[in-house]
């Protein structure tokens, strides 16, 4: 019988926070292993975060190039091959994580930090003990960082549909001719961008009443309204009724559209509505930890599940499902998770969630952080909100990127920055300042007392603080 290797901690898989996991417990002296079933690095960099990026990067060139004339410039004929631009999309997923069969770079990364990476399926025996391919490993503390797997709703007829995942949709071989995405969120809206712009007719099915739902009501309005003019067919507030399977290369999507049932035809179907808990498949009753109603982990902020030495980070433990929340939380759960290994009585690390910008990289930006004007009302009665038009900038008018609005908020007595949100170009960027604000507490007067540099999408930012008045 091959004997048990004994760890510190044992990180379950290597995505954004499984990877931040690693990187905790090290920082406190740790004996680390780690296991991932399919490629080191999780999904962002292999098919979700980079790969996205670096498609939409392309489609925003080629948007440039066909308005190149608006700035005197002649370009010729723009054209694009399909086949090159997902070739660039590999090469840049390849430069990230080292290419191979499993992510080079990041197999040599976590070997010169002394870290032992298994490849393979991992299951739990007990809360203390994880076989993966053949080998039975036993750790002091684990986290389980395995997260998420695409919630498919339940439609007539999708049992059976060959539709896509994003995943399918980012790695496409062939460009479709027609695409119906069902779902409005950040995914679906920049496949949905990516797409159209390279001449796909896409149609875009969200049950709610805008795109971007989450978002600003008038940031997430503007949105939409850029997104018809790129040419994507927006039918918001309609209700799915039945997938019609494939027959000579065409789908049918029946959608109720406020009591008139209509059949859209497509070639390609993706579904994009969301994610769920990643925790089946690990034999997770054998340790006795506890899920919520939403069959996610139960976790504190230590990022501790109910057993003791068992910890949970990133998307898997259902909270905000972003890259850089995941890092955050597996940095805390790794780091904790060494200390009760090494039975060390140093105060543990809690995470501290209460300022996380977010971004959608739609054509523009969309990015926001912390409270809505309608949120802030709701809790406060009124709210500080300034707004200023990203067409107004000097900036925006140099290079003719005139759509856009920055909305601040503020706290109606203490004048304390509680959100920001915007649309336009740069928005992502621009963001963190507001972010920054929020995080060390200011006021709004102050931010908008800063000299800020001209002309910068930034001064959007100041403009707006400057602006605010009170909104019941």
């Amino acid at each position: 019988m091959a004997k048990k290797k004994t760890y510190d901690v044992i990180v379950l898989g290597t995505g954004s926070a499984g990877f931040s996991a690693v990187e905790g417990a090290l920082a406190a002296g740790a004996k680390v292993c780690v296991i991932e079933k399919e490629k080191l690095g999780g999904e962002c960099p292999n098919y979700a975060c980079v790969p996205s990026k670096a498609i939409l990067k392309a489609a925003k060139v080629y948007r440039m190039m066909r308005h190149a004339r608006e700035f005197g410039l002649n370009p010729g004929k723009v054209s694009f091959d399909f086949a090159s631009v997902m070739k660039y999309r590999g090469a840049v997923v390849s430069t990230i994580t080292g290419g191979g069969e499993y992510g080079d770079r990041y197999h040599k990364i976590l070997k010169g930090l002394g870290v032992d990476v298994k490849i393979g399926t991992g299951t739990f025996v007990d809360d203390h003990t994880i076989e993966v391919d053949g080998e039975t490993l036993v750790g002091k503390a684990i986290v389980i960082a395995t997260g998420t797997v695409d919630f498919v709703p339940s439609i007539m007829g999708i049992d059976t549909a060959n539709f896509w995942h994003w995943k399918d949709a980012i790695q496409a071989k062939k460009q479709p001719k027609s695409l119906a995405i069902i779902g409005g969120g950040p995914v679906g809206c920049e496949i949905a961008t990516f797409f159209a712009t390279f001449g796909t007719r896409v149609v875009l099915l969200q049950g709610a009443s805008t795109i971007l739902n989450h978002e600003d009501a008038e940031i997430a309005n503007i949105a939409q309204e850029e997104m018809v003019k790129l040419g994507v067919d927006v039918r918001s507030g309609v209700n799915i009724k039945e997938i019609i399977n494939a027959r000579g290369g065409v789908y049918g999507i029946r959608v109720d559209d406020g009591g008139e049932v209509e059949t859209v035809a497509v070639e390609r179907l993706l579904v994009a509505t969301g994610k769920r808990s990643n925790v089946q498949g690990i034999n997770l009753e054998s340790t006795g930890v506890k899920l919520d109603d939403r069959g996610v982990l139960k976790i504190n902020k230590e990022q501790r599940t109910n057993v003791k030495h068992v910890f949970g980070a990133g998307d898997v433990t259902g909270g905000m499902q972003f890259t850089h929340t995941a890092h955050h939380e597996g940095m805390v759960a790794g780091y904790n998770a060494a200390l009760v290994a090494k039975k060390k009585r140093t105060v543990s690390r809690k995470v501290d969630e209460r300022v996380v910008p977010r971004v959608t990289f739609v054509e523009p930006e969309v990015a926001s952080v912390g409270m809505t004007a309608a949120q802030a009302k709701e809790k406060f009665k009124t709210a500080l909100v300034g707004t200023y038009q990203v067409g107004a900038l000097g900036r925006a008018v140099t290079e003719n990127a005139r759509v856009g609005l920055v909305k601040i908020v503020a706290h109606p007595k203490t004048r304390k920055v509680l959100g920001g949100h915007m649309i336009g170009d740069r928005a992502g960027e621009v963001i963190h300042e507001v972010a920054l604000a929020m995080h060390l507490n200011i006021t709004v007067d102050k931010l908008a007392s800063m000299i800020h540099a001209f002309p910068t999408y930034s001064e959007g930012v100041k403009a707006a603080a400057a602006n605010v008045k009170i909104e019941k």
